[in-house]
């Protein structure tokens, strides 16, 4: 049976089910893996990315590179309407679950503030936030919400939270177990840890781009089971959790789950075996492998009538087509990114520009991503550039 580098972050096994090989073509200086096994723990049945990365990579991604920062592009905080709203639900089940306007609060990956805003409008008032992007946490701060640079592994001053925040967070860690630790020590005896998380289980429900879950920074597949199993070995009880969904555009959905935790006196750590995660999995990923081979299919006709293009995004769905389909054999002119964040780093040796140092460029623009083609579309046409505009799907 396979060993896994990395040994199952829930339970500390190592022994292993190879599910799918996931690669990327990652721009110059990027700090994580081009590359990764996505394994099942036979113990477990907990499904992860068996990536030799530390801890502490992961830590200087998310302080140099994080695509959050942003608060027009990125998500997390209120300017755009889906993701606040988004926010404003997470903290009505938060306010709900605690009847507590006086609690004290602390929002780990904070991001841009949202939830901790939302709360605010709710009454809460005792509110903290760290992130470990500088410019997330003055987004944050100009809120009006306290804001920490920090991580889950980092010295931090304050203690005796009643509840801590892990948004959409979990999924990022290398080591779990030791951010449970940091989190219990920052708790009150009778504090709760709110979690949410994608859900894995449903993957296979919300494909809006192949193996869209299997990405440079999520390298934990949670359901319901799987969070259980984790908290038990930290003693912590599950109080209230279940499934949701969340609008994250106009008609786009996404699965997640999630779960309110409190301390225990009790030594449980009793493993239950998750028994539906591997199964969707498996057809998370035949499905995402068909569409992956329509968009080759596509790909080949356009180069054959393109020879040079230029990519319009640089995202997780471009990384792996430079990879796994012929778009790695394309002569690219350059690549096209809204986010700030990109602008002037270099992927494949070609550098990654703003829209507006389009103008000049003769080649037709590939928009390379599945979720917001049309919206790019409007806006190359809005530029009145008169480059050909093509899409990876022809519907």
């Amino acid at each position: 049976m396979p060993m896994a580098l990395r040994s199952c972050p829930i339970c500390n096994y190592q022994q292993v089910d190879l599910l799918h090989t996931q690669q990327f073509e990652l721009p110059d200086g990027h700090p994580l893996s081009n590359g990764y096994d996505v394994v099942l723990c036979l113990k477990c049945g907990f499904v992860y990315a068996d990536t030799i990365v530390t801890q502490s990579d992961y830590d200087r991604f998310y302080t140099e590179h994080s695509k959050y920062e942003d608060a027009t592009t990125g998500t997390g905080g209120v300017e755009n309407p889906f993701d606040w709203n988004r926010q404003m639900e997470t903290a009505h089940q938060i306010a709900d679950f605690l009847q507590n306007p006086t609690a004290k609060i602390l929002d780990v990956g904070c991001a841009n503030g949202g939830i901790l805003k939302a709360l605010s409008r709710l009454g809460y008032q005792s509110l903290c936030g760290i992130d470990p992007s500088p410019v997330c946490v003055e987004n944050t701060q100009r809120l009006g919400v306290e804001a920490h640079i920090g991580s889950l592994f980092e010295p931090f001053h304050e203690h005796s939270f009643d509840c801590v925040i892990l948004s959409h967070t979990l999924e990022h860690i290398q080591d779990l177990r030791g951010a449970l630790d940091w989190i219990t020590d920052r708790l009150r005896p009778d504090g709760i840890v709110y979690l949410e998380t994608p859900d894995a289980n449903r993957y296979a429900d919300f494909i809006y781009a192949p193996l869209q879950d299997f990405n440079t920074e999520h390298i934990n597949h949670f359901s319901l089971a799987s969070l259980e199993n984790l908290m038990r070995q930290k003693g912590f009880a599950l109080m209230e959790g279940q499934s949701k969904t969340l609008t994250a555009g106009s008609g786009i959905f996404y699965p997640a789950v999630y779960g309110f935790w409190k301390k225990t006196d009790g030594d449980d750590t009793t493993l239950i075996l998750d028994q539906d995660l591997r199964n969707n999995i498996e057809k998370y990923i035949k499905r995402s492998i068909k569409i992956l081979n329509q968009i080759e299919v596509r790909v080949k006709k356009i180069l054959t009538n393109s020879p040079k293009i230029i990519v319009w995004g640089t995202g997780q769905l471009t990384m792996k087509l430079l990879v796994e389909t012929s778009l790695a054999r394309a002569d690219i002119l350059a690549f096209v990114d809204n986010n700030p964040i990109n602008h002037g780093k270099v992927l494949r040796g070609i550098p990654i520009i703003s829209p507006d140092q389009l103008n000049g460029l003769k080649a037709p623009i590939v928009v390379s991503t599945l979720l917001h083609h049309w919206a790019i579309a409007d806006q190359i046409r809005q530029m009145r550039l008169t480059n050909e505009v093509i899409l990876l799907t022809e519907d």
